[in-house]
C-alpha cells in the first residue's frame, strides 16, 4: 500500500487537485479540524516528481473570513485566466448553507448574491 503524500497530526486533509505550473506539480488541497487552525481551509503542497512533496509553510489560501463562508471554506478549485487567478471554493456559513464562492489574486470587486436568510429556529 502506498504512503500518503501528507499527513497532520489530528484533523483531516482531503479533496486534493494537481495542476502543473511550468515545472512544478502543485497540490491543492484542504484541510479541517486541526490542532493549531479553526474550521476548514484550502491549503498547497508542491513536487517536482509528484512523490516528494514540499507543504506550503505559510498562511492558508483560504479560510474562514466572510458572513458566507464563516464556518468552513474549503474544497479548492485554482485557475489563471488572463493574468488573474481564481480560486473557487465551497463555502458553508453557520447556519449549514452552502455554495461556490470565488476568491481572485486581483480585486474584481463584491458579487451581490448572497443566501436566503437563515431559517428562524422554531421553539418546541
Amino acid at each position: 500500500m502506498p504512503e500518503p503524500v501528507l499527513m497532520h497530526s489530528a484533523g483531516i486533509t482531503g479533496d486534493a487537485v494537481i495542476q502543473k505550473i511550468d515545472d512544478l506539480y502543485v497540490m491543492f488541497y484542504f484541510g479541517a479540524f486541526w490542532e493549531d487552525r479553526k474550521g476548514a481551509f484550502n491549503r498547497f503542497a508542491a513536487s517536482t516528481d509528484l512523490v516528494n512533496w514540499t507543504d506550503w509553510a505559510g498562511e492558508n489560501l483560504i479560510e474562514p473570513s466572510e458572513p458566507y463562508d464563516d464556518l468552513y471554506a474549503h474544497k479548492s478549485f485554482v485557475v489563471k485566466h488572463k493574468g488573474v487567478v481564481y480560486h473557487f471554493y465551497c463555502a458553508v456559513n453557520k447556519h449549514d448553507q452552502r455554495g461556490i464562492a470565488v476568491a481572485t489574486s486581483v480585486d474584481l470587486g463584491k458579487g451581490k448574491k448572497s443566501f436566503v436568510p437563515a431559517p428562524i429556529p422554531k421553539k418546541p
